[in-house]
């Protein structure tokens, strides 16, 4: 069908509202001081039945390896859908004020938002998990200093949990933080008080 989406054929981070697109730096930024990421993952059957799944997690990212860090006990949905292999997406957003329209297609809200495309894997190395269970906890809790603040990560810990890695291979920034949105003047207008406003 003639337009028709296909990501095969189209990067899917690619937004349709270029003026709402941010650039790398303004993505590593709002990804580095988030901690709270929901990732989509998909398990599929051999008779090719899909069923997609979203986990809100606590991450980390890491500059450095151009990844996502993050973990789960060691059996339910997330695990087995990331042992398929199939693609992962992560989305990282703040969410400011909600903004009032006399026009219902023109209500808002203000966001920052990224999305993130890539593999994930389960780590498997006992010093790479230690070390991505480290840094994901310092992240979360900053000040926090793991073998000082709290006791050191143990065998028996890893054993306890698995360790993903997200590695992005694109990404997408989007940022709409109006003050006001869009009103229709063909329609009465909003009383004040719907814009923290005096009356």
């Amino acid at each position: 069908m003639s337009g028709t989406y296909d990501p095969r054929r189209q990067d899917p981070s690619r937004s349709r509202r270029p003026h709402l697109r941010r650039d790398d730096d303004w993505i590593r930024g709002l990804l580095s001081r988030e901690r709270i990421a929901r990732i989509a993952t998909l398990w599929q059957g051999e008779d090719g039945a899909a069923f997609p799944f979203i986990t809100p997690l606590a991450y980390v990212y890491r500059p450095e390896e151009h990844d996502l860090i993050y973990h789960t006990n060691i059996v339910g949905r997330l695990h087995a859908n990331t042992a398929q292999g199939h693609p992962a997406t992560a989305e990282v957003s703040e969410i400011g004020r909600f903004l009032p329209s006399n026009s219902p297609l023109e209500l808002s809200v203000q966001y920052r938002s990224v999305v993130v495309f890539g593999t994930a894997e389960i780590l498997q190395d006992p010093d790479e998990q230690r070390q991505a269970l480290t840094r994901l906890s310092e992240h979360v809790f900053p000040g926090l200093t793991v073998g000082e603040t709290t006791r050191p990560i143990l065998e028996a810990d890893l054993l306890r949990t698995r360790v993903y890695r997200l590695a992005i291979t694109h990404w997408s920034g989007k940022e709409n933080w109006s003050e006001r949105a869009m009103q229709e003047k063909a329609w009465p207008p909003l009383a004040p008080e719907w814009f923290g406003e005096e009356p």
